[in-house]
């Protein structure tokens, strides 16, 4: 299809069932999705056993682990559902993300807080060191934060030794789709409406992390140049969900075919040297 990597998840130790249906719902008029999943998954050892099962030369690029806790652990035992998650699926995983960043887990935003961040982002990265030593581990943050916070939970991701940081994931904010008859569904917000929003913060986190990180941009990627944009603000690469949704099977190819025009256009002979061109 043109993807040059694919990230599954979120994954949790235990099986779950997620939020109750219905929890996904499209807002077209605004290329949408308000979205209460809430990691519904079969778990970490049905992941594993799943990508243990590819075929030889199944894998055709990259392959990343996203990864959770259980909606009733607690936050104060968070940090062992990411572990349990890391070693069961390590071996599986070209890169793994540790996500505190979903919406719909109550309370799962308060582990980007910065003492909070600081402990599970180093046993994280301690125990993957550990059990595959140089493979990247990365951290998902919301679109929500503060700038402040934003700023800060950078700085202590980074003093933590992680990889990268993934920005962003969906929004709990309704800019742009007040109106609509679905706005008012909890959940996340992703598509178009958060393109701008995301962006930003992409454009944020790089700057902050100056070089020592790469960044992953995500957020209301719904087309070329929504994605160059990412690339510009700093992206080292970019991901996409909402955009696949409404776009269908030939997105991706049609957004790499716009990226070797606008890459060309604006005199730059790959990616890499576009990664953070605003910024300079």
């Amino acid at each position: 299809m043109g993807f040059s990597h694919v990230e599954v998840g979120t994954i949790t130790p235990r099986p779950q069932s997620g939020n109750e249906k219905p929890r996904i719902f499209r807002l077209p008029e605004h290329r949408a999705l308000i979205n209460r999943m809430g990691f519904n998954n079969e778990g970490a050892e049905a992941c594993a056993a799943r990508l243990a099962a590819l075929p030889p030369g199944a894998r055709m690029g990259p392959v990343g682990v996203n990864v959770g806790k259980n909606k009733v652990t607690p936050n104060e035992q968070a940090v062992d559902d990411y572990l349990a998650c890391i070693d069961r699926l390590h071996g599986f995983a070209d890169y793994m993300v540790v996500n505190i960043s979903s919406p719909n887990t109550p309370g799962l935003r308060q582990l980007q807080e910065k003492e909070a961040l600081d402990r599970l982002l180093r046993a994280c990265v301690a125990r993957l060191a550990e059990r595959a030593p140089g493979k990247p581990l990365l951290v998902k943050l919301a679109p929500d934060l503060e700038p402040e916070a934003l700023d800060e939970a950078v700085d202590v991701a980074i003093a933590a030794g992680v990889a990268g940081v993934v920005a962003t994931n969906t929004t709990l904010s309704r800019a742009g789709v007040e109106d609509h008859p679905r706005a008012r569904e909890a959940g996340g917000l992703s598509g178009a409406p958060l393109t701008a929003k995301a962006t930003e913060v992409v454009r944020r986190v790089a700057a902050r992390a100056a070089g020592r990180v790469p960044v992953v941009g995500a957020g209301g990627v719904m087309s070329a140049e929504d994605a160059y944009a990412k690339i510009r603000a700093g992206a080292s690469l970019v991901q996409v969900y909402t955009g696949f949704i409404y776009g269908g099977p030939g997105f991706p190819s049609r957004v790499n075919a716009g990226l070797a025009a606008l890459l060309e256009r604006d005199g730059f002979r790959s990616v890499a040297e576009a990664v953070g061109a605003d910024l300079r």
